[in-house]
């Protein structure tokens, strides 16, 4: 880096064991959201950062028959296969709602990436033909939801999120009946 702008890359070539640089004036990172440390040191270096929105919510399970019968009429799928679905909503402070990354046959997985933190994905196998579908349930945040201000106070949300998640299971996924999510009680057990 210098003048705070990428003046060249390393790169290790993996077939020969070496490292070589190349002199360049772009880089494109598609790191993902959970690269934190890769923001950090970008951070550290005085590379210029913007804030941005970005999505965060929960997981959502049900039983594939379920889905199967509101989508297809009948809970047999046939040739059909696991059915899926999408659901949006526009709020009325401006807001999006949606499901995103919908596992039909799926599963909810740990998808966290720092000690004493949980996040969640889903999965869904080849065959799709788990008991349960699950979906993404998120809500847009912007900075002005972020809790500490800087290019960085995403990432600090995120952080706040995944340790109350990791607090509330206790290391392990928290699971909530949306009834009593829905009327702030602690489920005392599953659902179907």
């Amino acid at each position: 880096i210098s003048d705070k702008k990428v003046s060249s890359i390393k790169v290790y070539d993996i077939k020969n064991d070496i490292y070589f640089e190349r002199q360049c004036r772009q880089v494109c990172l598609s790191i993902g959201h959970s690269a934190r440390d890769t923001f950090q040191m970008l951070f550290d270096r005085n590379v210029a950062m913007k804030s941005k929105s970005f999505a965060i919510g929960v997981r959502a399970e049900h039983r594939q028959d379920m889905i199967d019968e509101a989508m297809y009429g009948r809970k047999e799928r046939g040739p059909l296969g696991a059915a899926a679905y999408k659901l949006t909503a526009q709020l009325e402070n401006g807001r999006g709602v949606y499901t995103f990354c919908m596992c039909p046959g799926g599963y909810v997985v740990n998808a966290s990436s720092e000690e004493g933190m949980l996040a969640v994905n889903g999965m869904s196998y080849q065959a799709r033909d788990s008991h349960n579908a699950n979906s993404a349930i998120i809500v847009t945040v912007n900075p002005s939801d972020f809790p500490e201000e800087g290019v960085l106070g995403g990432i600090a949300l995120q952080r706040k999120l995944e340790r109350a998640a990791w607090e509330a299971g206790k290391g392990k996924i928290p699971v909530q009946l949306f009834k009593d999510y829905c009327t702030h009680q602690k489920s005392t057990r599953l659902g179907d």
